[in-house]
């Protein structure tokens, strides 16, 4: 397996970048910067996740390992795989929805975009405990809680 440090490494790089985003949506959506600080919370995120999904599924990566040791759960790791290509595709959505948000916005387009963003960090984290299951059931190994 992947050095255990890595991995809850990576794990706790991704909780910060969705702890930023939580920080961003939990800003007033009235202020004028509120776009563009939910738009620097999403880019890290979004740099962090790629960087993730990079380590996860290069070669030699926690997928590669995890389909060698338990291909019993191939299943769900094929959905772990799958949710990489949701998350990017929804990061990119709202990326894109920021970038042609209106300076003046209604109450309902902010509205939809912080619902949007709250979508995607829910994905993440559903995402996350996804592979802390499959980890622990690979390998008897928690690499959950905080970090």
């Amino acid at each position: 397996m992947n050095d255990l440090g890595e991995i809850k490494q990576r794990r706790a790089a991704l909780v910060g970048t969705c702890s930023a985003l939580e920080a961003a949506l939990s800003a007033p959506v009235a202020s004028a910067r509120w776009p563009e600080g939910l738009g620097n919370a999403v880019t890290a995120l979004r740099a962090t996740f790629d960087e993730h999904v990079a380590e996860t599924e290069g070669s030699g990566g926690t997928v590669e390992q995890l389909r060698e040791r338990a291909p019993r759960l191939s299943d769900r790791i094929d959905l772990l795989v799958e949710q990489h290509a949701t998350i990017t595709a929804e990061a990119e959505r709202l990326m894109d929805r920021l970038d042609h948000l209106p300076a003046e916005r209604t109450a309902d387009e902010n509205a939809a975009v912080r619902e949007q963003a709250l979508e995607l960090l829910t994905a993440i984290v559903r995402h996350r405990q996804l592979g802390a299951d499959l980890l622990y059931e690979a390998y008897d190994v928690d690499v959950g809680g905080p970090g």
